[in-house]
């Protein structure tokens, strides 16, 4: 089935509506198409850049909540203005990635659209601007609390000691703190192992 895209009008109705005004002049300024996608597990945008005379796309997945939609959008419109700057001469979340999505969002913090929690989030986050805010757990859960979506449970937040069940299936019995992830035992392989801190937990 052909993709049919959405009309600007209705497109920026998914953005919270202290921040249309700011973000429909991006759709005008920068030349990209724009599509909303069903939602993917594994990422909640993309950036496809102009290859052999194609115009740039830019994913977003349509279940996402007015201020993770606007976030993800910058992220991907940040992409865009890397390649027009420097190509592909750049890690895609590399230096130039970190201060064009840094310096996009600006105007957002500026205008306060933000609530005050999640505008804390958010600095503290840009600090360093990790590849994605999708792993940013207190950012995610404060995301989360605004948009009405499920509060994520990781392994950083089982106590030491205590049992717990990733997504996988696999249970594991939290032991030790090491630098970015914890040791941890699984009673069924009689092993242990590392686990990463950001790993989501579905059960205790």
């Amino acid at each position: 089935m052909q993709y049919k895209p959405e009309a600007l009008a209705d497109v920026l109705l998914r953005f919270p509506e202290q921040a249309r005004q700011l973000t429909e002049p991006l759709f005008h300024e920068y030349h990209f198409v724009f599509r909303i996608t069903a939602p993917r597990q594994t990422r909640l945008g993309s950036f496809k850049g102009a290859r052999n005379g194609a115009i740039p796309v830019i994913h977003i997945n349509s279940d996402l909540g007015p201020y993770s939609f606007l976030l993800v959008f910058l992220h991907e419109l940040a992409h865009l203005k890397v390649m027009k700057r420097y190509g592909r001469k750049v890690k895609p979340h590399g230096t130039e990635w970190k201060d064009a999505y840094r310096n996009t969002v600006q105007p957002y913090f500026e205008q306060e659209v933000f609530p005050a929690l999640l505008a804390a989030d958010l600095h503290r986050y840009f600090v360093h601007a990790p590849a994605t805010f999708h792993r940013d757990t207190k950012l995610i859960n404060t995301l989360a609390s605004l948009e009405g979506g499920k509060k994520i449970v990781t392994v950083h937040d089982i106590p030491i000691n205590s049992s717990f069940t990733l997504l996988s299936g696999r249970k594991f019995v939290k032991i030790e703190k090491l630098r970015t992830r914890y040791k941890c035992f699984c009673p069924e392989t009689r092993k242990y192992y590392l686990v990463s801190r950001s790993a989501q937990v579905a059960g205790q």
